[in-house]
């Protein structure tokens, strides 16, 4: 299986940085752009499938994606962003100040953390990795294209490199970056990571959320 593994376009709430999970926040132009550019990437490419978690920010990259190839797209639940719970919609700022505890969790010890009102890290995890092993049963002997949020695709790579949770702070995912992943029954290998080069002036810096 080739996996081309792909992070969603820009967001406004991308742009200023505020926590999303849950929320289901629309592309901005920026994002729009993006997708196009991963979609006109990839055009060339024999793709057998295209998923995205059911968010609208993901299912339109899909779309887009998936477009030149004339394909729908499906949505796997699995792949949905990790909830944020009562941080959905706050800045960095305004989390630290109101979950002190549990926001410098996040930031040094993410595999304990359990967002207030949301999932833990390890929920999201195990649904990843089970999301993955479904994608291998189907598409063992073919490329597919799935578009995910930012800690999802951390968490994907995470699985694929056999990193601990605590890696998902030493893997950075841009909007609309383009991993590729392989798969056979020895397991996964890591092709090309965090891919930005069919992007203009749209990388942007690590950050909490």
């Amino acid at each position: 299986m080739q996996l081309y593994l792909v992070r969603h376009g820009e967001t406004e709430y991308n742009r200023r940085d505020l926590f999303r999970g849950h929320l289901d926040i629309p592309l901005n132009q920026t994002g729009k752009r993006q997708a196009a550019a991963a979609a006109d990437c990839l055009r060339d490419v024999e793709l057998a499938a295209f998923y995205s978690g059911p968010l609208q920010r993901a299912v339109d990259t899909a779309a887009l994606i998936a477009a030149p190839h004339g394909a729908q797209t499906q949505v796997l639940r699995s792949l949905n962003d990790i909830d944020y719970g009562a941080w959905s919609g706050k800045t960095v700022s305004e989390v630290r100040e109101a979950y002190p505890e549990c926001y410098e969790l996040w930031a040094h010890r993410p595999a304990g953390v359990r967002f207030p009102e949301g999932e833990s890290l390890r929920e999201a995890h195990a649904r990843v990795k089970e999301g993955m092993e479904w994608l291998w049963a189907r598409h063992a002997a073919e490329a597919i294209v799935i578009v995910g949020h930012k800690v999802v695709n951390r968490l994907v790579l995470c699985t694929a490199l056999g990193l601990p949770l605590a890696g998902i702070w030493r893997i950075e995912q841009s909007n609309g970056a383009i991993n590729l992943i392989q798969r056979n029954e020895r397991g996964y290998m890591l092709i090309k990571m965090n891919d930005t080069c069919h992007l203009t002036g749209c990388a942007s810096g690590q950050s909490l959320t």
